[in-house]
């Protein structure tokens, strides 16, 4: 009895060191997810921030565990779990790095690819909130269908925290909106690509934010105008269609230049931090939508990156209001916690 008393020690002491370690690799990842060292590493950024909160509770749970010795705690389906975990993380992170067959596919603005990897830290995510309520639930006297009542729980978290992101971009996008602007200063001024309709044409979220920009380029001195966005299979890029309703307005496009290899905001972000001169950058302003705009203000806190916004004019019926933040919501919360 008392040998597997230090068995089960042994184990919990595992689980602690191991759940340390898969945080600092969590870190890690999130990091080389953006071309980042892990030196940049800032608890103050939100999803920084969860992820510490969210690791801290299950190691003082399992600490909790090795002094209770009343708790019954079922180790095998705890090192399961993170074990599991593990796997999810590391094929996560290894899916961003190697070419994976799956870009024909292309649902929701998304290829393939990047449908995966999001999928694998998913799944990798609600293992964690498990590992971390079957830990809860062993202060509980009924043990019954532990992983089941863990799993229900989890995937709820999964959408409050969904919903958290959906009020964050509704209490915070008029605060992005318009930042004032003078006509002394020169701007760089980018404007994020969107979705590209069929014959080529902008969809009327990139034809909005391209206005945006002719209203910026008519009122403001600006020195260049980036326009930004990879394409779908098909289909010229979003920067190209956007330039080509710019011409269509009849502006001048001698300041433009357009960027067709970034496929994602972040990508987009990093396109800004690395190809944009400093001095440029220190008046720079990117043109997207509001409910957009949150999202970029926080990537580009993680860069350490300073940037002034400003939205489109784009009015959407309330279905389309509520479906785009919704999408937010989801990539909001996905950046937050693995910064892709």
């Amino acid at each position: 009895m008392k040998s597997q008393g230090n068995e089960n020690k042994k184990i919990l002491y595992l689980l602690i060191i191991a759940a340390f370690l898969q945080l600092l690799l969590l870190y890690y990842f999130k990091y080389q997810n953006q071309n980042l060292s892990i030196l940049n590493l800032n608890l103050e950024n939100a999803g920084n921030l969860y992820n510490l909160i969210i690791y801290s509770v299950i190691i003082i749970l399992l600490f909790i565990s090795l002094i209770n010795k009343k708790l019954k705690l079922n180790l095998r389906l705890l090192s399961s779990l993170l074990v599991v975990s593990y796997l999810f993380l590391i094929f996560g992170f290894i899916s961003t790095k190697i070419r994976l067959p799956f870009n024909s596919i292309y649902i929701f603005g998304q290829f393939g690819n990047k449908l995966f990897t999001g999928l694998c830290y998913t799944f990798y995510q609600l293992l964690i909130f498990v590992l971390m309520f079957v830990l809860i639930f062993a202060f509980k006297k009924n043990q019954n269908k532990i992983f089941v009542k863990a799993s229900v729980f989890s995937i709820c978290l999964m959408i409050g925290f969904l919903f958290y992101s959906f009020f964050f971009i509704a209490s915070r996008q008029e605060r992005v909106k318009l930042q004032p602007l003078n006509n002394k200063t020169a701007y760089t001024v980018v404007v994020l690509g969107a979705a590209v309709w069929s014959d080529n044409k902008p969809s009327p979220i990139l034809a909005a934010r391209v206005d945006k920009a002719i209203d910026i380029l008519k009122n403001y001195r600006v020195e260049h105008l980036y326009f930004t966005g990879s394409n779908a299979p098909g289909e010229l890029s979003e920067a190209e269609v956007a330039l080509n309703y710019l011409k269509s307005k009849n502006i001048p496009t001698d300041r433009i230049i357009t960027e067709s290899n970034t496929t994602s905001t972040t990508e987009q972000i990093q396109f800004i931090k690395n190809k944009i001169s400093d001095e440029a950058k220190s008046n720079l302003i990117v043109i997207s939508d509001a409910f957009h705009l949150v999202r970029i203000k926080e990537i580009s806190k993680f860069h350490q990156l300073k940037i002034k916004t400003i939205a489109s004019e784009l009015e959407l019926n309330f279905f389309s209001d509520i479906y785009n933040k919704l999408r937010e919501s989801l990539a909001l919360t996905v950046f937050w916690f693995f910064a892709i």
